[in-house]
């Protein structure tokens, strides 16, 4: 991994500084990554609903990329009021291009996700950086190559979620959704950060997506930063949870007026 610096850290406000009428708070939209599902927001879900804020965990079915982008909007379509979209990993893809286009998303918070550009594969995204050793250890449901997988159980905390407690490591490996091997391949459509504000949580530690693209994919689209240091891929959802809130939270207020 190279050094990660020159990062704009974030300063956040407290809850009673960023709070606004209920009422016109927008709705937080997260959205789970490959191999992962709702569950794994648990923790984020619960730091913001204690902030007040409402919150939304569509399931993705991981079989394309268009399919996954209709459901991201079919959801924002069926919430009233302004929102903001949040993405892991893969989710970084979706929201990036269900958001084109639309009056009521008010700004894009990634953490440890691909921000693609328009005619950006996940593929060619990765081109110059490390590959994770984590895509030696897939098993296929059905013709390697063109059909989803899964990681190897053996191998997910491994590679995924190395810094969480075994239980927690469990239940995340017991929730993966096989991701089907076209969706890495298939170019991103016309994409909303070139025209919303966004922000991005770097993992320092992650095994997954190597944290020098991270870093390239949010200076390249002018996101606000910060660095959990020592994060795994999963880790700034869960065991930095609290701070990725904040970062979350900092979004809504800056997108207030």
């Amino acid at each position: 991994m190279i050094a990660i610096a020159a990062i704009l850290i974030v300063s956040v406000l407290p809850a009673t500084a960023r709070a606004n009428n209920s009422e016109t708070r927008p709705t937080i939209v997260l959205v789970h990554g490959a191999w992962a599902s709702p569950p794994g927001w648990d923790m984020v879900v619960a730091g913001l609903q204690k902030d007040g804020f409402t919150t939304v965990t569509p399931t993705l079915s991981l079989l394309s990329i268009a399919g996954d982008v209709a459901i991201v909007r079919a959801v924002l379509d069926g919430i009233s009021g302004p929102k903001v979209l949040v993405g892991h990993s893969y989710g970084g893809m979706v929201i990036s291009n269900a958001a084109y286009g639309r009056s009521d998303v008010l700004g894009l918070v990634f953490t440890a996700a691909f921000v693609p550009d328009r005619g950006d594969s996940i593929f060619s995204l990765g081109a110059g950086f490390h590959t994770s050793e984590a895509f030696n250890h897939f098993i296929w449901t059905g013709t390697p190559f063109a059909s989803p997988a899964f990681i190897d159980p053996a191998f997910f905390a491994q590679f995924f979620c190395q810094d969480l407690n075994p239980n927690l490591e469990a239940t995340l490996n017991a929730e993966q959704i096989p991701l089907n091997f076209s969706i890495a391949l298939t170019p991103s459509g016309p994409v909303a950060w070139h025209t919303l504000p966004s922000w991005y949580a770097i993992s320092g530690k992650d095994l997954m997506i190597d944290p020098a693209e991270e870093l390239f994919m949010a200076q390249r689209a002018g996101a606000t930063t910060i660095v959990f240091p020592a994060a795994s891929h999963a880790g700034g959802i869960t065991h930095y949870a609290t701070g990725f809130v904040k970062l979350i939270e900092e979004a809504v207020q800056q997108t207030a007026d």
